[in-house]
C-alpha cells in the first residue's frame, strides 16, 4: 500500500489549483469574446477596447434627434446604407423585418443613410417596399465618414455598406464591412451575446 507524502499532497494541491486558474481564465474568454459571424466577404471583427458611443447624436428622417445612449440595455445593429448604393438593396430588405421583430428582441436595428437628402432617403426606402422602416440619416458625414475624409467621425467607414455593433453598455463592440443577412442564426447570436449585461 503507497502512502501519500506531504509532498505528494503539495504538489497534488498546486496542480488542482493551477487547473483551476486555467479553466477560469477559459471561461472567462469565452464569455468575452462573441460567436463568430462571418460573410461569403468578410468577418464581424472585435473591437479591443470597445470604446463608449453613446453621446452620438443621430437624426431620423424627419430631422428628430436620438442619442446612442437611448437604446443602452440592448444591442444595437447600426447599419450605414445609401440609396447609391447597390450591395445595400440585398440587405436593407432584411433590416427591415429584424427591425419589426425587434420590439420584444434584446437588439434595436439603427439603419443611418448616408444620402444627403431625407426626402430621398425616404422615396427610395417606399421604392423598396419599406414602408414603416425607421431610419436615420447622416447627409454632413458627422457620424459616419470614408477614408478621404477630413474630419475624424465615430464610425469609419471601409465600405459600403456597413454595420457596426454597440453593446449593452452602449460601447462600440465591431463592425462588419458589406452586405449581410443579418437573420442568420450566427448574427443572432452575436446581437444577444452583445445584449447580454
Amino acid at each position: 500500500m503507497m502512502t501519500a507524502t506531504r509532498r505528494d499532497l503539495l504538489r497534488g494541491a498546486a496542480a488542482g489549483l493551477l487547473g483551476a486558474v486555467l479553466g477560469t481564465r477559459e471561461g472567462a474568454a469565452a464569455e468575452r469574446y462573441p460567436p463568430p459571424f462571418r460573410t461569403a466577404r468578410a468577418q464581424f471583427t472585435l473591437l479591443t477596447p470597445r470604446r463608449d458611443v453613446g453621446h452620438v447624436v443621430l437624426r431620423d428622417l424627419g430631422g428628430v434627434p436620438r442619442t446612442l445612449a437611448s437604446f443602452r440595455g440592448k444591442s444595437v445593429l447600426l447599419g450605414f446604407w445609401a440609396s447609391w448604393c447597390p450591395p445595400c438593396r440585398y440587405e436593407l430588405p432584411i433590416l427591415h423585418q429584424l427591425q419589426a421583430q425587434s420590439g420584444t428582441a434584446p437588439f434595436a436595428v439603427v439603419p443611418v443613410s448616408l444620402d444627403r437628402d431625407a426626402a430621398l432617403a425616404g422615396a427610395y426606402l417606399r421604392r423598396l417596399g419599406l414602408d414603416g422602416f425607421e431610419s436615420f440619416i447622416d447627409p454632413d458625414g458627422e457620424v459616419a465618414s470614408g477614408p478621404r475624409s477630413e474630419t475624424a467621425t465615430p464610425f469609419p467607414l471601409y465600405g459600403m455598406p456597413m454595420s457596426y455593433v454597440i453593446d449593452a453598455g452602449g460601447r462600440n463592440a465591431g463592425y462588419l464591412t458589406g452586405e449581410a443577412d443579418w437573420s442568420r442564426p450566427e448574427a443572432l447570436a452575436l446581437l444577444r451575446h452583445l445584449a447580454a449585461p
